[in-house]
């Protein structure tokens, strides 16, 4: 393997949410340190945005745009995606298969291992990105995605783990020793232009909540919360909801359900920049998270934001971890919202302080080296061994032609 200039192949199944933000921005990082970049996602799950985006970043992938039907569980169709993927990987002799999620970490390892078997010595890397560690290990998919994670763990070469907390859930769930796989804490990074501060417009709703509309992400208490202050309080909050997901109908009846359809307003998938100016106060109510980017996101744009104590959040706060909300408590979560509601003057210090905070340790270029020096082979003792195996061949053969 090269330490100059690398031939690296990312590999994730749906292009879309956190996991597809960092992908892109390692991408477009690592073409301008110099390396060839090669992306390979599904065909069957990118919607027209990250097509978009995956469109416009084609003719600098020099490695390629590789899209195949990928199931979001293994399954028979997957043997043909595996064929042409490693047919069209073979000529390339990629020297890092990245893969990102639970299967576009199978993908990697798994096809990174058939390279293997055709001398080709490509590093494989895996980032979690949550995906297979949000399971838990009592449940029946959790048993099959946690085994399949531990049968993978020996084809593994690199773990990057974007937070503490996630390096802690793979630790218990499936195993981490010192020597291997090799691994690596490295947090989601922002660009600078990301660090400017976002204004609210005039008729903004008092609260916006950004993201997937899933029951994980909290969805149903934060519109208990608003139900709560509105019964109990002469406050009448309004909330913007911007995001689309499975559970969105669901929170749509529920505000139907508690009548506050005059207070809500779903406004479905918007690009962050048309989000921001929304609400005036965010709140991301998550139950399970790695390492969100909207966090990081939000404080960056100086947004005063109320968010839970889970994931890889309490890293982001830092020293501020104590405003952070309790996960899943419906009665802390009213509580925050009621108190930075009539203390936004404090909320606003506070996002000011968490944004300084983040231009000097979550910046996408330190995010790019870190993950990128990693590439750079851990070489293990069978292959130290196979190289003085090789280099004794070539002496003893030297040595025979001199005598001939």
């Amino acid at each position: 393997m090269s330490t100059d200039k690398l031939k690296i192949v990312h590999c994730i199944r749906a292009p879309l949410g956190g996991a597809f933000r960092h992908l892109m921005d390692l991408v477009e990082e690592q073409i301008e340190m110099g390396h060839e970049l090669g992306i390979i996602c599904a065909s069957n799950a990118i919607p027209p945005s990250s097509m978009k985006q995956l469109e416009a970043l084609k003719p600098s992938l020099s490695l390629g745009l590789l899209a195949v039907p990928m199931a979001r569980s293994l399954a028979p169709k997957d043997l043909f995606s595996f064929y042409k993927l490693t047919k069209h990987l073979a000529p390339l002799k990629p020297d890092v298969l990245h893969g990102h999620g639970a299967k576009g970490g199978v993908w990697a390892r798994i096809i990174g291992s058939a390279l293997r078997l055709r001398g080709i010595r490509t590093q494989r890397v895996y980032s979690p990105h949550g995906g297979s560690l949000h399971y838990d290990f009592s449940t029946t998919s959790g048993k099959v995605y946690i085994t399949l994670e531990k049968l993978l763990r020996p084809l593994t070469d690199s773990l990057v783990f974007t937070s503490a907390f996630e390096k802690a859930a793979y630790q218990q769930k499936i195993g981490l020793n010192d020597n291997h796989p090799h691994h690596k804490i490295v947090h989601n990074g922002l660009r600078q232009a990301e660090f400017k501060r976002s204004t609210a417009r005039e008729n903004a709703a008092d609260l916006l909540f950004v993201g997937e509309l899933r029951l994980l992400k909290g969805v149903d208490l934060l519109i208990n919360a608003l139900d709560d202050l509105h019964k109990n309080s002469s406050t009448k909050p309004t909330l913007a909801i911007v995001g689309d997901g499975p559970d969105r109908a669901l929170f749509e009846q529920m505000v139907r359900d508690k009548n506050l359809q005059v207070f809500v307003t779903f406004h479905g998938f918007l690009p962050l920049s048309q989000a921001l100016p929304l609400g005036k106060t965010a709140v991301i109510p998550s139950r399970a998270e790695a390492l969100p980017y909207i966090v990081l996101e939000l404080l960056a744009a100086q947004k005063p934001l109320i968010t839970t104590h889970v994931g890889g959040i309490p890293e982001i706060y830092a020293e501020h971890q104590k405003t952070l909300v309790q996960p899943d408590d419906q009665q802390s979560l009213t509580n925050a919202v009621s108190w930075a509601l009539s203390h936004s003057e404090e909320q606003t210090q506070l996002s000011l302080q968490l944004q300084d905070h983040l231009k000097t340790n979550f910046t996408l270029s330190q995010m790019a080296q870190s993950i990128t020096q990693l590439y750079h082979p851990v070489r293990s003792a069978k292959d130290e061994l196979a190289d003085a195996s090789q280099q004794s061949q070539q002496s003893t053969l030297h040595s025979q032609n001199k005598l001939t």
